[in-house]
């Protein structure tokens, strides 16, 4: 089927063999597939917040309302910051009672950020002046170059905000490309853009927050491309293009561990 843009001329044929049954399996499965992430990226957010709240919090000890520092972030972040954030945040019960009690224009970051939005957190890293400050941020996930972090912290910002807001997710096109890093050493052709870099990034950020439940998240999604093939069998070829999606080899996980469990009874019983 041509593309849906008005001015394409397209012609409303669609391929041949093609079923209705196909489509909604299909749209059922990008729902399932953005509720999966959506509780994952969760877990994200509240790391990078935490992170950057407390690393810079206590680099800036004398200091609890750094991101308005001009010594700290860019002049261009502070001046937005009032109108274009803080007056929505002046809005949360727990910042209005700061204000009733204390002086100063600004509550502390730790409950400033509390209600940071991902992309002004994703600004808030990029305004950061000082290398120093955001080698703090990328190296506690691993990632040692900044502006390869910060294209990470787009792409989580993205996918979060599709999942969101109901698009399409297995075949989304992102806004820049992801830069090769620790989550993403190589990519195959023309998917820097791509849900299939995308996902990559999401693993690597969520596996060096907890593998526990990096796990957790592929069992979901292995599930869910699982139920797909079971009603569409035929979009295998174009999930795992679209998405790098590959199912494991259920007989051979269930043997390792099998032999898992068998060594520890042998060779580690108390």
């Amino acid at each position: 089927m041509t593309y849906p843009n008005i001015g394409s001329g397209r012609s409303h044929e669609v391929r041949i063999g093609t079923r209705i049954e196909d489509v909604v399996a299909l749209y059922y499965f990008d729902l399932d597939l953005r509720n999966i992430l959506n509780r994952y990226l969760s877990r994200i957010e509240v790391a990078l917040r935490t992170t950057i709240t407390y690393e810079l919090s206590v680099k800036y000890g004398s200091n609890p309302t750094w991101f308005v520092d001009r010594n700290v972030v860019s002049s261009h972040f502070i001046s937005e910051f009032q109108s274009s954030v803080y007056g929505f945040i002046k809005t949360k019960p727990v910042i209005k009672r700061h204000h009733q009690k204390y002086l100063g224009q600004y509550a502390p970051a730790w409950k400033t950020m509390e209600y940071m939005t991902l992309g002004n957190i994703e600004i808030l890293y990029d305004s950061l002046k000082n290398d120093a400050d955001k080698l703090l941020i990328c190296n506690h996930f691993g990632e040692p170059i900044p502006r390869v972090f910060k294209s990470y912290l787009t792409t989580i910002r993205e996918v979060r905000n599709a999942c969101a807001h109901g698009n399409v997710v297995f075949c989304m096109t992102l806004s820049f490309g992801i830069l090769r890093g620790m989550a993403c050493n190589s990519f195959p052709a023309h998917t820097q853009q791509t849900f299939y870099g995308a996902l990559r990034v999401v693993d690597y950020m969520l596996k060096r927050i907890s593998v526990n439940r990096d796990n957790d998240m592929w069992n979901e999604i292995f599930e869910a491309t699982r139920l797909l093939y079971s009603k569409a069998p035929k979009l295998q070829p174009l999930i795992e293009s679209s998405t790098g999606i590959i199912l494991p080899d259920v007989k051979a996980s269930k043997t390792v561990n099998f032999v898992k469990k068998i060594t520890k009874l042998l060779f580690f019983k108390k």
